[in-house]
Formats: structure tokens, sequence, C-alpha cells
């Protein structure tokens, strides 16, 4: 049954708790069983710090604290589902990676903010209901200073032990502050062994069923003596960092702790890919519960939480700690596909399969098969040309006339669109996070970031959305016009004379028109949200963190717009590889998401609501048509040759010339080709028998 009770001259409801966490002779339960029974990390709580999963700041009001929170719920059953049990929040938030934020669910007096409070609310309730638990920080270093002095501190952590019980929760524990005693901290109380031990005192007397600890601020040697004669006998649990620690130093410094009996738990280590996957290890092996913080990912704005996308490699480590079934050769496989990233080409690049036996063994793929590829390929067309095949992270097929799979970055084309697409994902993506001058979504209006298409050209340019520039439904000039596609910035925008480019082909949203020039008008609306050209937010923040080093870019200028990068790209096929690489692993790269994964799912269906309805130009099916990338073409009235051997899951984007970049989730599939020219070929007939070579 439900009640009301009044809290700190708040409405607040009881929540009737569904997990309840204890500790039981120095182990960890919920609902009075051990946590992981049966796995290695038995009656321990691995713990994820997602301290800025309920972030704001008061200097950053274009910043949205719902949409953060949102993000990090629709990812929590992920997190839950590969072994965290526990997440670290904190009503002052963690280092956002820029000073002067202002992050605090307190008012200067110790008392509570009702809104900053909802959104913690909404993680511990979400928590509760998925079987897992909150270790809930009250103070932060540079946030103390908002309350106004020592009494204020101890009234806050009154007010936070009574609203936790108000509320009815059971799956909280109580952090007094993070990494007490560090000079963040203005207030003596929060810098001092009695002083920190005084408040894990006072929580508990407030609140005596609540457990309570503190955490110390980690290092290389000796624990602080105080911190051992003070805040470990005041605790319930000890709550240790290792993110300053080497992974090198683990062990002597968990060994120091081998004669406390209470739970020992470390919520914060910063260690990335093998090296936290290994400090996991160590800490299970010694009793130790474990805490991943990705700093770059989830605790530096701006913010990301893509599940186990974040660290495919930790969460893997995670998820067989917690885990009692063996992992089968089939996710052994995967795991280590999936946890290759590879290095720019100037630092090893690419690895790649060179024997039959390893193709076939390793790479999943049918000699044969592609040695029948190679003499289709060389037959097809007497262009230069270079593929690259990568599955399973490795090159298992490349082969090069004339052009380098390295280094030859001449156009690739409409390639581009898709590239161009993707960046305008990771510009919305930014924006929506406050990172940008202006916030965007792909269903605003496009012509209000195109300052330099007023007036506009056809009053009906005012409806067209992002999307329908990057999905082909603009009315945009296109192809079907004969209209050429280059040409200086009046003529792309309407302002030459020529009526193609100044009158729209249709309504927007109405019908499919393949437009080169919907993608331009996409790079300048890039350009005004992130306040880069094109080309430098492109590099930025998509080449180079997925280690492209070889690019071109294509400009337009006109005397009243000025000179500006278009889409245009040119770039070597094994560095267009690395692209479609990212969107085949989620958007992620190595542990940091770079593409969003929301952009990466939405390419897989329509970005409209056009069926039925055939392209103007190629009169092929425009449900074919996503967010700048393609799908597969078998469902179209005259399906291209083989196309039906192509997974339906297949991401691809034709260039004229035989030019492509594609990746099949499904096959674990990469396949680019980049020739520099135009023309035609037999796109789909290439990527079907790529597909066919793959052994199931």
């Amino acid at each position: 049954m439900m009640k009301l009770v009044f809290v700190f001259g708040l409405f607040a409801s009881l929540v009737s708790g569904a997990t309840h966490i204890a500790i039981v002779d120095g182990r960890w339960r919920l609902n009075d069983q051990p946590t992981y029974r049966g796995a290695k990390a038995e009656g321990l709580l691995m713990n994820v710090r997602m301290v800025n999963a309920t972030f704001e700041d008061r200097n950053r009001p274009n910043f949205d604290a719902e949409a953060n929170t949102n993000e990090f719920l629709a990812k929590l059953p992920d997190y839950i589902a590969n072994g965290a049990r526990a997440f670290t929040l904190c009503l002052q938030g963690g280092m956002p990676n820029y000073e002067g934020a202002v992050n605090s669910a307190f008012e200067s007096d110790g008392s509570l903010r009702p809104a900053y409070l909802a959104r913690v609310e909404r993680v511990i309730e979400a928590c509760d209901r998925q079987g897992a638990a909150v270790i809930l920080g009250c103070y932060y270093q540079r946030q103390d200073q908002i309350l106004r002095d020592e009494a204020a501190v101890r009234a806050g952590v009154v007010n936070v032990a009574k609203w936790i019980e108000a509320r009815g929760y059971t799956n909280v524990v109580l952090e007094i502050a993070n990494e007490y005693g560090h000079r963040g901290f203005d207030h003596a109380i929060l810098k001092s062994d009695e002083g920190m031990a005084s408040l894990v005192q006072l929580a508990k007397r407030t609140a005596p069923r609540l457990l309570v600890g503190a955490s110390e601020m980690g290092g290389h040697g000796a624990y602080p003596a105080g911190f051992l004669e003070h805040v470990v006998p005041a605790s319930d649990f000890l709550l240790v960092h290792l993110n300053v620690t080497p992974l090198a130093d683990v062990p002597a410094r968990l060994a120091q702790l081998a004669n406390i009996s209470k739970p020992i738990v470390c919520n914060e280590d910063d260690k990335v890919g093998e090296e936290a996957a290994r400090t996991a290890e160590l800490c299970v092996a010694r009793g130790v519960s474990w805490g991943f913080m990705h700093k770059k990912i989830n605790q530096h704005f701006p913010f990301n939480f893509s599940g186990t996308a974040d660290d495919p490699v930790a969460y893997r480590k995670l998820r067989e700690l917690t885990s009692t079934r063996p992992e089968s050769s089939e996710e052994k496989r995967q795991r280590e596909a999936e946890a290759y990233f590879p290095p720019p080409e100037s630092k090893g690049g690419w690895r790649k399969l060179e024997s039959d036996d390893d193709v076939r063994r390793i790479g999943g793929m049918d000699p044969q098969k592609l040695a029948e590829l190679r003499e289709w390929l060389l037959k097809s067309d007497e262009r230069n040309f270079a593929v690259t095949i990568i599955r399973r992270g490795h090159i298992v097929f490349e082969l090069e006339r004339g052009n380098s799979a390295k280094t030859d970055s001449r156009r690739v084309a409409s390639v581009s669109k898709a590239v161009c697409a993707t960046v305008l994902a990771i510009a919305s993506e930014l924006s929506q996070k406050g990172g940008t001058p202006r916030k965007m979504k792909f269903d605003d209006p496009a012509f209000p970031f195109i300052p330099w298409a007023q007036p506009l050209s056809d009053p009906r340019k005012a409806q067209i959305t992002v999307r329908q520039l990057l999905n082909h439904t603009s009315g945009i000039n296109p192809e079907a016009t004969g209209a050429p596609n280059d040409g200086s910035w009046d003529y792309v925008l309407g302002h030459s004379g020529d009526a193609r480019t100044a009158q729209l082909a249709f309504d927007p949203g109405t019908a499919s028109g393949y437009s080169t020039h919907g993608l331009a008008h996409a790079s300048l609306v890039c350009e005004t949200v992130t306040g880069q050209p094109y080309d430098r937010f492109a590099i930025a923040n998509l080449f180079e963190p997925i280690g492209c080093e070889k690019w071109w870019f294509q400009f337009y200028e006109s005397e009243k717009a000025g000179r500006h990068p278009s889409h245009g790209i040119g770039m070597p096929s094994r560095d267009l590889a690395r692209i479609a690489y990212c969107m085949l692993r989620g958007g992620a790269w190595n542990g940091r998401q770079v593409i969003p994964r929301w952009f990466v799912d939405e390419t897989a269906t329509p970005s409209h609501a056009l069926w039925g309805v055939q392209e103007m130009r190629s009169k092929r099916d425009a449900t074919n048509f996503s967010h700048g990338w393609e799908r597969p073409t078998s469902q179209t009235p005259k399906p291209e040759p083989e196309s039906e051997f192509i997974p339906a899951d297949a991401r691809l984007k034709r260039g004229s010339g035989g030019q492509i970049i594609a990746f099949v989730p499904s096959l674990d599939l990469v396949v680019t080709r980049q020739t520099g020219v135009s023309g035609q070929w037999e796109y789909e007939r290439f990527l079907a028998r790529a597909c066919r070579a793959a052994i199931d």
C-alpha cells in the first residue's frame, strides 16, 4: 500500500523496495541470497561508477539533464545483464572534465533540491525493479563549497539519510564523500579522518538500518593510518579506489586490507580494456568487489552510456566473473573479434590473414569462393581499384589494381553520403549534450542552420528537416532532374537562376528523389551546429578517433556564401573499412562511443514513411533509403543480380564508379571498394559474393 509522508517540507511517496541489500558474515546479499551464487564473484558487489548519470550544471542551461538520465536508464538492463549489481551515483556528481560546473542536490543550508532528487529517484527505483543496488554518494570535491558551513554539511548528511529512509529505499548504501581528504574540498570536516568518521556515525544514528561508508583517495603505498584507525571502524564497508594504482601494484595494495573482515568495495577504477579486465580478476581473487569507471565515456562531458559497448573487453570479463556458465568456443571467438580495433596504418594497421588455412579457420571465409570473387572483380570492369574485405576483425581478402588500399584517397563519390550522415549523427548527439553552439535533432527544420540559403528560393524549403536531407525525401534537386551534382554554393542553394535547384521537385516528405545536393546542404548544417567547418568536425570527431589517416574533402564556393567544404570526400579502402567496422561494432571504437548507437540502429530501417513508393530515377523501393546509408535491395520490383544472398541486416552505400562501403552484423563482415572514378557497376553482386564466401 502506498503512503504519503512529509519530508523536509516535500511530499514523497513511500516506495516498497523490491531489492534489499545486506551484509552477512562480510559478504554481500541481495534479497537474502548471496550475490552471484556459484560464480567466482559470489558474495561481492561488482559495480559501475555512473555518477554523472544524474548530472546537471546550472552554468550550462542548454544541457538536457533529463535526456542524459534517460540515456543511462535505457542501457541499464544491458549493464545489469552483464554482471553489474550496483551503480555509484553522487548527489554532487563527478568531475566532468571541465572546471566551473555547478552540480549539486544540496542547497547552501544542506537541504535537498527536489528537481535533482527526482532524477536520482528514477535511477534508484529502476535499479530496484531490476535487482540492483545503488552506492549513493553525498559530497564531491569542487562542489562542497555550495554548503555554507560545517553545520550545513552535517545537515546534508542527516537530510539524505532521512530521505533514503522515508522513501523506503532498501537497495541503497551511502557513501558520505568521494575521496574525502581531497584538496578540492573546502570544509575541514570533509578533509580529516576524524571528521569523516563522525559523519559516517551521524548517518548511522539518523538511519540505523542504512549501510554507510566513505571512499579514500587511492594511491600506491600504504593506506593512511587515520583511514584505518577512524574511518574503517566507523564504516559498515570499506570503499577504496584503484584508478591511480598501476596494475602491477594492485595485488600489494589489496594485500594491506587482507585482515579486515568488513566487505571491501572498489568503486572507482579507471583502467580500461585488458587492464580493467585484469584488475577485476585480481580484485575478485582477493575477495574485493571491483568497480569500473570509464572516465572518458561515462564521466567526462559529453557523457555517453552505451551499455557494454562502453568497453566490451571490461564487460566481458565482468560477465565471466559473475556467471556460472562456461564460455563457449563461439562466444570466445566473438569476444576476441569484438575486442579488436586496428591501430592506424602508420602504426601497423589492420591485421591480415595470409594463408588459406587461416582465412578458413580464423576468418571464417571459404578460400575457393574468395578466389572466384577475385576473378570476377578483375573482369567486372576496366577501372583501377582497391578492395578490402574484413571478417572477425581480420583482413581476409584484399585486391589492388592500380590503387593502393592504404594510401589512395581519391573521391569515393556517393559513399560520402553515408559518411556525412554519420558525421551529422555525431554532431546531433554532441549538441544534445550541450557540446556545440547550437542544438540539433534530425527532425528539426534544416534551413535555420543554413543561413547562406536565405532568402529561400522556394518557401517550401522551410519545411525540410535534417532527416529529409539525409534520406532523399527533401525534394531538393533530385538527380532525376538531370541537373549537375557539382557547382557553386549559389547553384546548390538555388540562387544561380537554375530552376532545377531553385524549386523543389516535390513537397518535402512526399516522394523519394535521390539528391546529392541534399547532403551538400547537410554539410552546412553541420558547420552551423558545431561552429566548425564540416571537414574539421568530421576529422576530429570521426576520422581521427578511429585511426583514419588519409582523406580528401571537396569544397564549393561562391561570392555570397564564401568557401565551405561539401560532404564529398576521398579515402582509401582500408580507412573506409574503419568507418564500416565502427558501425559494425555498434558505433564503439576501443572503449569510446564514437558514433551514436541510436544512429547505427536506425540505419537498419527506413527513416521515413514512404512505403510502396519508388525513387524517381533508379526506381528502387524508397524503403531502401535510411540516414545516408542504404539497405539491401532484394525487396525491389527488379532486384539486382544475386542480392537475395545479402542478409537483411546489411547496410551499404554505393558510389559511382563501382565504389562501396558495407557492413553485415550477422556475418561480422565489412566490405569496401574504392576506385576514384565514375560509372555503373554491379554493386549488389559484389556484396552478395562476399557474403556467400562467409562460412557459418
